[in-house]
């Protein structure tokens, strides 16, 4: 029996060069957000999650911005460790 392995992919802010690091080598395909530059392209449910420094990064207000179904993980004060400890936490919540 063949099974099929898809890497979970996730969003994080460019500043966070080591949770970007540790994550891609916990098997994460990471998509790298640099402040609200490109924000508006996380529209669909294939990210299990948005890694930000502070949610003050993360400017929902715009109004050409839809609010993504992925879970938003401000990093402030949190080891990428941690991270990854939340982000997991998360998925087995969602399956």
């Amino acid at each position: 029996m063949e099974v099929s392995f898809l890497k979970r992919k996730i969003v994080v802010e460019n500043t966070l060069t080591p949770y970007i690091d540790y994550l891609e080598s916990q098997g994460y395909d990471v998509y790298t957000l640099y402040r609200n530059d490109n924000l508006q392209n996380i529209v669909s449910d294939e990210y299990d999650a948005i890694v930000v420094s502070g949610l003050d990064q993360l400017s929902l207000n715009d109004t050409e911005f839809e609010k993504p179904n992925a879970s938003i993980i401000e990093a402030d004060g949190l080891t990428p460790e941690e991270v990854h400890s939340i982000i997991q936490d998360k998925a087995n919540l969602g399956s």
